[in-house]
């Protein structure tokens, strides 16, 4: 197949080119900048806009499918999640519709919600809708935290730790997550593509329910690192947030995430297997990666 992909100079784009390439499909990436312009074999780049709906339907003409990643997990300026998640979806599956695309693959996020008091949940339940009410063919997947190298979450909790002497844990730490693994993710995006349109979701997860506090030790062990772990309430942490959200391009933690940690991020856990056919790999067991962060 030729599959265009958004994103796909992106952490699970760069992975998701190379899972296509492997599988002997053509692809079309699609990404905003270019400092990380791919090259090889069977690989076409296009610099394009999420915002010009026609330029994008013009790359995706003679694409047998789409697959949509582009997302942001933080705000910044006038790049949003009503702005980035939901509007640049709306304008990608509707220049897929305009190229008559036969199948859009759209990665969502595990806990997509319409609750206003969640923008992130709330930006990645309206993308979905949006590709649900297009008419275009499609599959949805919804994951959960991804890890893998190049990831955003855990390399980025591995480096705090590093430096830190002290862990601090917003809340009790019992919020649970699911980690699944971003070569699992690609892999079904893969199968999901040569499946052709299932026209449903698919929320997909790891092997294991892990709560916060489970994630940093587990991380701990593999590094070999000897950390205090100090819970902090949840309130204390929202100035502190608010600040980081203010001065810093990346902060490592906003206001908005600090909420949804009083929501469970999970699904069933042989979802993998029942939706795709094959078992999901274990964090603690594939997280040596981290080493290098």
């Amino acid at each position: 197949m030729r599959v265009a992909v958004t994103g796909g100079t992106g952490f699970v784009g760069i992975h998701t080119v190379r899972a296509l390439k492997d599988a002997g499909h053509e692809v079309v990436i699609v990404a905003r900048g270019t400092t990380r312009r791919p090259k090889g074999d069977r690989v076409t780049f296009v610099q394009a806009d999420l915002t010009s709906a026609t330029k994008l339907a013009d790359t995706f003409a003679g694409c047998d499918a789409v697959v949509h990643l582009v997302a942001i997990i933080q705000e910044r300026g006038r790049q949003t999640f009503d702005r980035v998640n939901r509007e640049g979806t709306e304008r990608v599956v509707e220049a897929a519709k305009q190229a008559k695309v036969g199948h859009f693959v759209h990665q969502g996020a595990l806990g997509a919600d319409p609750d206003p008091r969640y923008p992130y949940l709330l930006s990645k339940w309206s993308a979905e809708q949006a590709v649900r009410a297009s008419g275009v063919p499609y599959t949805a997947l919804r994951p959960g935290l991804i890890f893998g190298p190049g990831d955003g979450f855990f390399t980025l909790l591995t480096r705090m730790m590093r430096i830190n002497p002290v862990i601090p844990i917003a809340g009790d730490g019992r919020t649970l997550f699911q980690p699944i693994s971003v070569g699992d993710v690609t892999r079904c995006i893969v199968l999901a593509l040569e499946r052709g349109p299932a026209t449903r979701v698919y929320e997909i997860g790891g092997p294991d329910q892990m709560s916060y506090e489970d994630i940093v030790r587990t991380i701990k062990t593999a590094l070999g690192l000897h950390r205090k772990i100090v819970h902090v309430p949840v309130p204390m942490m929202m100035p502190v947030a608010f600040m980081m959200e203010k001065v810093l391009r990346h902060p490592p933690v906003t206001r908005d995430q600090l909420r949804m940690l009083g929501r469970h991020n999970i699904t069933r856990v042989d979802s993998v297997r029942v939706g795709f056919g094959f078992d999901a790999e274990r964090f603690a067991d594939n997280c040596d990666y981290l080493q290098d962060y």
